[in-house]
């Protein structure tokens, strides 16, 4: 009897450590099994890429550093190259417009020498006939057709009337000024006529302007007074008022 119990308590020794080498590995994670094949470092190590001393490290160091310098020298290359083509392009740009700023106006020249030759021939004509002023007077007048023409037709220069019509500070420059039976203020007289390139004022026609007399009914004053001494004998008031 003692015989079997010794062999029942030798075989459950035996599967103590059956059981404890299964608990083992369920509790360790599960990790893929990786067959080495015979030879395989072997081939590792005597790879061409690989740098397994500080001899390769340092040729490859310096291998790589002359690329870098031979790209960066291409890089510079082209930059300069850039560069310089962005310098020529302008001064030629410069070149150009300072051309065209002094030629611009060489078609408009072109159609004035003609009328500079009227002129000659007109002073030829006062020379030959100085007791006649008839004719001198009549080739002024057709010069001065001839060159409005021509800046009207071609160019669009127009000439606007301003006598008569209500005073717009856009296309008048008032000169002189007075009072007088008028409903607002009126160009009464032109000194000066006004013109227009097309659309646009080139230069505002110098007139003198009624203004409207005060609602008293006091007569209108025919003293003529310039736009300038108005504008100061305002400010001067203004600044009497100020000064109180």
């Amino acid at each position: 009897m003692s015989k079997h119990k010794h062999e029942q308590g030798q075989s459950s020794n035996e599967m103590k450590p059956e059981n404890e080498q299964t608990q083992n590995q369920e509790s360790q994670p599960l990790v893929p099994e990786v067959e080495v094949q015979p030879g395989a470092e072997e081939q590792q190590g005597n790879h061409p890429g690989a740098v397994n001393t500080p001899e390769a490290q340092l040729a490859a160091a310096k291998a790589e550093i002359e690329l870098l310098k031979t790209q960066f020298a291409e890089l510079n290359d082209k930059y300069l190259r850039t560069l310089a083509e962005q310098v020529n392009f302008r001064k030629r740009v410069v070149k150009e417009k300072e051309e065209f700023q002094q030629y611009a106006v060489s078609t408009l020249l072109n159609d004035l020498i003609p009328v500079l030759d009227d002129f000659d021939r007109s002073l030829e004509a006062v020379a030959q006939h100085q007791n006649d002023a008839s004719k001198v007077v009549d080739g002024i007048r057709l010069i001065q057709k001839r060159l409005y023409d021509t800046l009207s037709n071609k160019y669009g220069l127009s000439r606007y009337e301003s006598n008569g019509g209500v005073f717009d500070p856009r296309l008048h420059e008032a000169m002189f000024s007075d009072q007088g039976d008028v409903p607002e203020p009126t160009v009464t007289q032109e000194f000066m006529p006004g013109y227009k390139l097309h659309d646009r004022v080139v230069r505002t026609a110098k007139v003198k302007v009624t203004m409207p007399a005060n609602q008293n009914g006091a007569a209108s004053q025919s003293t003529e007074t310039p736009a300038d001494e108005q504008n100061a004998s305002s400010d001067e008031s203004a600044s009497e008022d100020n000064a109180s």
